[in-house]
């Protein structure tokens, strides 16, 4: 079947092509997202403030990072950091609500970490999702079980 459209698509005109090529790559898109289960809507946009602690360095220091939190979502979030986080570090960010100062903590980890500011002190934009108090405990029981 494949054979007999790529068939007819060698009579068509370059622009032709063009166009159908953007059709399908459309196509492709929204039954990828529907196959996979992708989110449809984009994160909500804030401006909050925070703290974050990454599991990594507790084992060394405890030291607090500044994060400026930038999209959140019902299971994640996006900010940016100028501290090292590398992809997969479980972290725990806590910011207060505007709408109620009610103090919040998330346990997530890093599904991405895009250098956004190089240099000494580099700044890093970092996705995380939301994950379970076992997923932070194994987490923690690898990093004491690495260097046996």
């Amino acid at each position: 079947m494949i054979e007999k459209i790529m068939a007819s698509l060698e009579s068509l005109p370059t622009e032709d092509l063009l166009i159908i090529r953007k059709n399908l790559d459309e196509l492709i898109r929204s039954k990828y997202d529907d196959d996979l289960g992708k989110r449809k809507g984009q994160r909500a946009k804030v401006k909050i403030s925070g703290n974050l602690e990454i599991e990594r360095e507790k084992e060394f220091f405890y030291k607090l990072h500044k994060i400026f939190i930038r999209e959140m979502s019902i299971n994640g979030l996006v900010f940016s950091v100028k501290g090292t986080v590398i992809d997969g570090d479980i972290l725990r960010v806590s910011f207060r609500v505007p709408s109620t100062g009610e103090k919040k903590i998330i346990d997530c980890q890093a599904v991405r970490v895009k250098e956004i500011k190089p240099g000494t002190i580099p700044e890093y934009e970092v996705a995380a999702v939301a994950v379970s108090k076992e997923a932070v405990k194994n987490y923690q029981d690898m990093l004491r079980k690495r260097g046996l």
